[in-house]
């Protein structure tokens, strides 16, 4: 397999890409991860309400409890404390919940501005990527075929190089390859070698 280029420019660009892509995904990560703390400190305050709230909770029945035990009045003394420590309840739920919506919106954040940019560098990169890879592969492994790999790299010239590279090329050499002539068989060959950064002479 054919990971990067023979010659020493286009080897320089893919390396560069190569490495600018991790760094994106890497700061795309802890851009990330940054967004799920920054909303995750937003729970703050619910924690703060929940403990205070589970506190008054358990001191009213304490309360409740001690004015419980009083004769004949001990009921109805208990409870405005009963309500209260429900109330309490009621109130460390909410902050429970608040607490969870916090934590599922800090998550959800975090995992969009991080995936959103990798996806679309993905998206663009790895194809064109991959393509190459496939690409340089097939023409390294004609390359070192000898001529019948030479002359499936001219086809392949002919047929999908772009004109602006097609009106370079010599006729002679056109005519000379239509004509089974080696030279010009291994000319267009490297023309298409070159245009993947392989080098013909390897």
């Amino acid at each position: 397999m054919k990971i990067y280029a023979d010659r020493p420019d286009r080897v320089v660009r893919q390396l560069l890409s190569d490495v600018l892509v991790v760094v994106l995904v890497y700061a795309s990560v802890r851009l990330g991860m940054a967004a799920d703390d920054k909303v995750a400190a937003l729970a703050g305050p619910g924690r703060d309400a929940e403990e205070t709230a589970r506190l008054v909770d358990g001191r009213m029945q304490d309360a409740a409890g001690q004015v419980g035990d009083a004769p004949l009045v001990g009921g109805t003394l208990a409870k405005p404390f009963e309500s209260l420590a429900e109330a309490s309840a009621s109130l460390a739920d909410s902050a429970r919940a608040y607490q969870d919506t916090v934590a599922d919106v800090a998550r959800l954040t975090g995992l969009v501005l991080a995936g959103a940019p990798i996806l679309l560098l993905l998206a663009v990169w790895l194809p064109l990527r991959l393509g190459w890879v496939v690409e340089a592969s097939a023409a390294s492994r004609l390359r070192r075929i000898g001529p019948a790999g030479a002359e499936l790299l001219a086809v392949r010239a002919v047929a999908s190089q772009p004109l602006r590279r097609q009106a370079r090329v010599d006729p002679a050499v056109v005519a000379g390859w239509r004509a089974g002539d080696p030279d010009a068989t291994s000319a267009l060959a490297a023309m298409e070698l070159r245009s993947l950064g392989l080098d013909p002479d390897r």
